[in-house]
């Protein structure tokens, strides 16, 4: 699949959009683990005021360094470390 952007996230920012999947980095083992304090599952739609998502995650999930969380995505709020975010659009 070919992404149109590839995004770094850290720290706690919150990104909306046609996410394909989120990859926590940081070094294995080092307490480089990453967490996400909200994730929306479902295609974003445009505009974005019609977006419904089909599942909505609001409890921390710490997300090993490494693992990938497939989409689709319309929302995800970082909670802590490093995530690559693949869009899709």
């Amino acid at each position: 699949m070919a992404y149109t952007t590839i995004a770094t996230s850290s720290g706690t920012n919150e990104y909306t959009g046609s996410i394909a999947k989120l990859q926590a980095i940081g070094a294995t083992g080092t307490g480089g683990d990453g967490s996400i304090s909200r994730i929306e599952f479902g295609p974003m739609t445009f505009p974005e005021t019609e977006y419904t998502p089909s599942s909505v995650i609001t409890t921390t999930v710490v997300v090993p360094a490494g693992t990938v969380i497939e989409g689709p995505i319309g929302r995800f709020k970082n909670a802590a470390g490093s995530f690559l975010v693949y869009f899709d659009q």
